[in-house]
């Protein structure tokens, strides 16, 4: 029993219009074009109905990260250990499957409060990306081995020892590497894989975030579309985060920039793979190879 893949977000947006804008005009998402009775809009990256779904709330936050599940039996294993180990656990009715693109869901907290839905039996349709930017493909996929989910995101873990326990022993994640960040003290980064041959599915920070995520990442197949979404977040005033860099644990080769509502988005190239079955995890004292300066909003 293990996580496949980290599946897709459900992100809630003060601006719903201003975040499809962005999705698709500046990262190249295509709009997935599904129509729902609580007013969210959807964005998709590949043959899946959709990889992220921007709700209209009252504060610019994630709300909660699908992870995916390969069979109806891992998954019933994955909700019994949450629940075995004391966690609660609520299985999701068939319309909010419906709504999800599911066969069945379950959500829970982690034990810093961040809100998982552990699913399985995703219902494509096939249809393939257009993509309104013209963006070739997002990497989902890896040869035959299967999906690799949208990309990965950070989640922030205050009590990062029994976040990790929670993602590693009841829900099968593996520690890929333990950065130390330079200059931020005790601070502390667990980078997990999922089942797939992505370096890191989903990673913890040791630290609070206002809007429940540090970042999120998609990947394109190519530096040239790096390169293009540079353009196109430069032509929109879109916030660069960070400027172009790579990083040394999964060799990512990307930029940060602020989705409406300030949740950032990595966007990169060239991102490490390995085997999930004989990965040896790593200890990191440094997160650059080259590049990658940072410039938070109002810190000078």
């Amino acid at each position: 029993m293990a996580v496949a893949a980290s599946g897709y977000l459900r992100i809630s947006a003060t601006d719903v219009d201003a975040w499809m804008d962005f999705g698709t005009g500046v990262l190249g998402l295509m709009d997935a074009a599904r129509e729902d009775a609580d007013g969210a809009r959807f964005l998709r990256m590949d043959d899946h109905p959709f990889r992220f779904m921007i709700e209209p709330g009252d504060a610019d936050r994630l709300l909660a990260t699908g992870l995916e599940f390969p069979t109806e039996s891992d998954w019933l294993q994955a909700v019994a250990s949450v629940k075995s180990a004391g966690h609660a656990i609520e299985v999701g009715s068939a319309h909010e499957a419906a709504r999800r693109c599911v066969s069945a869901f379950a959500t829970a907290e982690d034990p810093c409060g961040n809100t998982v839905e552990l699913y399985w039996g995703r219902h494509l349709d096939y249809v393939p990306l257009a993509s309104p930017t013209g963006v070739r493909e997002f990497v989902t996929t890896y040869r035959q081995t299967g999906d690799m989910g949208f990309g990965h995101l950070v989640l922030p873990a205050p009590d990062i020892d029994a976040a990790t326990t929670f993602y590693t022993e009841l829900l099968g994640f593996g520690v890929s590497d333990i950065l130390h960040p330079p200059g931020m003290g005790p601070m502390r980064i667990h980078f997990m894989h999922a089942n797939n041959p992505r370096q890191h599915s989903l990673a913890l920070f040791s630290g609070e975030h206002p809007l429940g995520v540090v970042h999120m990442m998609v990947e394109v197949g190519s530096m040239d579309e790096v390169g293009l979404a540079m353009d196109r977040a430069k032509a929109a005033d879109v916030h660069f985060l960070a400027t172009l860099g790579r990083h040394v644990n999964d060799n990512m080769c990307s930029i940060y920039i602020l989705a409406p509502g300030g949740i950032a988005v990595e966007y990169g190239y060239d991102g490490l793979l390995i085997d999930p079955e004989t990965h040896v995890a790593t200890v990191s004292d440094e997160g650059d190879l080259w590049g990658h300066e940072y410039n938070f909003p109002g810190v000078n």
